[in-house]
């Protein structure tokens, strides 16, 4: 999906992030409107790694304070703070997974366990995302977490290297596959 198919979706949970950050007093209405000015210009050069009013507010204007933000998320949504430095992402990345689609709601899927999906998210609880990801993963139950900016970027860098090194192990088994057992191997040439 490209992020002009997104796009209504990242307008929208970022309407109701902004309103949040206004609600618990982190930013002032002039703060907000020019993040959501600086949100469009990303938007305009299809920019998904910044199309977030929490990275324009937090490292391009430097007004929000992410600590304090993620203390009033996870106060009033009763949400654990997961730190995906370290995640292995083994079960996530087998899954068919639109990276775009990540990155436009902020969400990252880092586990699975059972019927259980557990997400990480910095747009949560924007009705859009989490309808978008219920919608995803249909009578699945899904464990929402908070989650910091860098944290979540890690996360993303890791999912996406993952699912590199499984694609490359799935194309190099195929190759094998296509060859056959009795297949001969190549000689090596003698070094003189």
């Amino acid at each position: 999906m490209s992020l002009q198919e997104h796009r209504p979706l990242i307008v929208r949970s970022n309407r109701t992030l902004g309103s949040l950050l206004l609600e618990k007093k982190l930013v002032t209405s002039d703060q907000l409107n020019a993040a959501n000015e600086k949100l469009i210009e990303y938007l305009d050069k299809e920019d998904l790694r910044r199309a977030s009013i929490l990275h324009v507010l937090i490292f391009d204007m430097q007004v929000l304070q992410e600590d304090a933000y993620l203390e009033a998320v996870i106060e009033k949504f009763a949400l654990s703070l997961m730190d995906l430095h370290s995640c292995q992402f083994k079960k996530v990345a087998e899954l068919s997974l639109d990276p775009a689609a990540c990155w436009a709601t902020w969400t990252i899927p880092f586990d699975i366990i059972d019927d259980f999906y557990l997400l990480a998210s910095l747009h949560y609880p924007s009705p859009q995302v989490t309808k978008f990801w219920q919608d995803k993963f249909p009578g699945k139950h899904i464990i929402w977490y908070a989650i910091a900016v860098r944290s979540f970027q890690a996360g993303m860098e890791k999912l996406e290297q993952v699912k590199v090194e499984l694609a490359r192990a799935a194309q190099a088994a195929a190759d094998k596959a296509a060859k056959g057992p009795g297949a001969a191997k190549a000689p090596i040439a003698a070094k003189k």
